[in-house]
């Protein structure tokens, strides 16, 4: 299953969009997500590991795939979900 990492901070103004776009596709489509902060021990890792420097960034089967909101057709398709409602 196709797993989606977002990326955010609690000071971003930009990463409640991002959770939330991500947590409405997931009920019409099937990937597991997962919200990390930022500044959290797990987040500091990723930070390091794909060198990222903004928020919200989305990981998708552990490549950095957007960052900000992304575009909900280019989404469908990282996610493989053609028939979301």
């Amino acid at each position: 299953m196709t797993e989606v990492l977002l990326l955010t901070h609690k000071g971003c103004p930009v990463c409640p969009m991002a959770k939330s776009f991500w947590e409405q596709l997931q009920q019409s489509c099937d990937f597991d997500f997962k919200n990390i902060e930022a500044y959290s021990p797990e987040g500091l890792k990723i930070i390091s590991q794909y060198k990222i420097r903004s928020v919200p960034t989305t990981l998708i089967d552990n490549k950095v795939e957007f960052v900000g909101v992304p575009d909900r057709d280019k989404a469908l398709a990282k996610v493989n979900c053609v028939n979301s409602k």
